[in-house]
């Protein structure tokens, strides 16, 4: 796939591995040395490359992410229900702060990636019953086929039957 002349922002027909992610490129595949085959394993990405593809727009779409507005709300909720808790049980509003925002965080992250958990459920079920379907649909062809066959077989036989024992032609 050709790449972009925009700064890393794919084109409405390519592939992505990932909704913030680049485009995939056609010669990943390439090594080092310049053959195709499987990639070295010591070329992991590093963080500086990682922040590097961060974008100021990711952050505006943030909210149009899967399970991210319901992660967040999670989040916030958990942290203003926990600091404040913390704040009147405890008065002290530094401690209450980063039980807050611990808990912002935590609630979160476990919001997300619950979200997500039943996200992945969701299609793995829907591919299991787009299965069940074509199946289906093809044991009903195939008994509909073998209807036709016994009813032309039949009608065959019937005309056979019709046709007088002495007319050879």
């Amino acid at each position: 796939m050709a790449s972009n002349p925009q700064e890393g922002q794919p084109m409405p027909g390519d592939k992505t591995l990932h909704v913030w992610s680049k485009p995939i490129e056609q010669n990943e595949a390439t090594t080092v040395n310049g053959e195709h085959g499987a990639t070295p394993t010591n070329n992991r990405p590093t963080i500086s490359e990682a922040v590097s593809m961060i974008k100021k727009d990711d952050f505006a779409n943030v909210a149009n992410t899967p399970c991210a507005r319901q992660g967040f709300i999670t989040g916030i909720a958990s942290g203003a229900g926990v600091g404040g808790l913390r704040f009147v049980l405890k008065g002290n509003p530094g401690s209450a702060a980063n039980w807050a925002v611990g808990m912002f965080v935590l609630g979160s992250m476990a919001s997300y990636e619950w979200c997500q958990y039943l996200r992945r459920e969701e299609r793995r079920q829907m591919k299991r019953h787009v299965e069940v379907v074509s199946e289906n649909r093809r044991e009903q062809a195939r008994k509909i086929q073998e209807a036709r066959r016994e009813h032309d077989k039949l009608e065959a036989e019937k005309k056979a039957a019709g046709k007088p024992w002495y007319k050879v032609w």
